[in-house]
């Protein structure tokens, strides 16, 4: 099938740990630590750099690959804040207390503000066999008691962070992981949506559980979007785990029925016609970096073409067995507003003969 190719994008091909990866550098027209030091976050003219990682460590032969990481990020003393959109490691592990406690300790220890939103792999997925004894219920409740204490977020440095537990919506209180932010013209806001269908269709107990959290990030999404509007933001940036479009390769595994994401799709779509600007959906899950238009016109035998939306733009991290980062620099005066750069951390590159 042909490939549009959106006017304003240029493609770059390089070689990421022995993998050949296609990165896009793009402007587009959306396109035990020191106790951490409160402030706001600060946007130096034109603009601001920041930050994102996820799916990093699967394995415990994949830590020296994130230490390095974490240096790397810390040696780069201009981002504004980095975000980590969720998966601290493998079920076997990511489900772990004693995971947990490291990853804890390494966000703490960030230079910069750090944001953390959940994946599948902390708490959706603990239900495998590789699990011994793992309750996602249990796990997801205890998550949220040991990432998302206080109202800043984590780092050296810190800045407040509005959380949707603190909405007057008594059915929200629970939502500590969303929160939103803004910063140098433009609204940052995460969304616990994770992979695994989102938690949809494994259990009756996770069925009612992925109910009321869809319905908590939808309201979160609208009050998001409506927020950006009232403070004229000229864009925003909506983060989360999971990965909205896994019919586009490669993907996660096969979608299933009912979907889990649905619903989300249906109201980003909507929000995106309303608001107009630059729209930028950031995820991990399936392990490939990329930044495409998965809303773009792409003509399917038998069925009516999705309608194209050029200003909404998606970004997926790296993920494991890739150890990099993605430096983003925002700016409001440039009508792109965003430009993506793939850092590779050159000690995670593997050699070759």
């Amino acid at each position: 099938m042909k490939t549009l190719k959106p006017v304003g994008l240029r493609i770059t091909p390089f070689i990421a740990a022995g993998a050949a990866v296609i990165a896009v550098v793009m402007g587009f027209l959306v396109t035990a630590p020191t106790p951490a030091r409160s402030q706001a976050p600060a946007a130096p003219a034109p603009g601001f750099t920041f930050a994102l990682i996820g799916d990093l460590g699967y394995f415990p032969r994949e830590e020296p690959w994130v230490d390095n990481v974490f240096a790397d990020l810390n040696r780069n003393t201009s981002l504004a804040f980095v975000v980590h959109v969720g998966d601290l490691s493998s079920p076997r592990f990511g489900c772990t207390n004693e995971l947990w406690a490291r990853r804890l300790a390494q966000f703490r220890a960030s230079a910069q503000p750090f944001v953390y939103t959940p994946g599948d792999n902390e708490w959706t997925d603990c239900h495998e066999p590789s699990v011994k004894g793992g309750d996602p219920l249990e796990r997801l409740a205890k998550l949220r008691t040991v990432f998302f204490d206080g109202d800043h977020t984590l780092g050296q440095r810190t800045f407040a962070l509005a959380r949707q537990s603190q909405s007057a919506e008594p059915a929200f209180a629970k939502y500590r992981e969303n929160v939103r932010w803004d910063l140098g013209g433009v609204t940052f806001l995460t969304l616990h949506v994770t992979g695994s269908n989102n938690g949809l269709g494994r259990s009756p107990e996770g069925d009612a559980e992925y109910a009321d959290r869809n319905q908590a990030n939808l309201a979160w999404l609208r009050q998001g979007f409506d927020h950006a509007k009232a403070s004229n933001s000229r864009a925003i940036m909506v983060l989360q785990q999971a990965n909205l479009f896994p019919e586009f390769p490669p993907f996660p595994g096969t979608p299933q029925s009912p979907s889990g994401y649905t619903d989300l799709r249906v109201h980003l779509q909507k929000e995106a016609t309303a608001f107009g600007k630059p729209i930028v959906l950031v995820h991990g899950d399936s392990h490939f970096f990329r930044i495409d238009k998965p809303l773009s016109p792409r003509p399917v035998r038998g069925t009516a073409v999705t309608p194209a939306f050029e200003h909404f733009t998606r970004v997926e991290t790296f993920g494991s067995p890739y150890h990099h980062w993605i430096h983003v620099t925002a700016d409001a005066s440039d009508p792109n507003v965003f430009t993506f750069r793939p850092r590779l951390v050159a000690a995670n590159v593997t050699p070759r003969q």
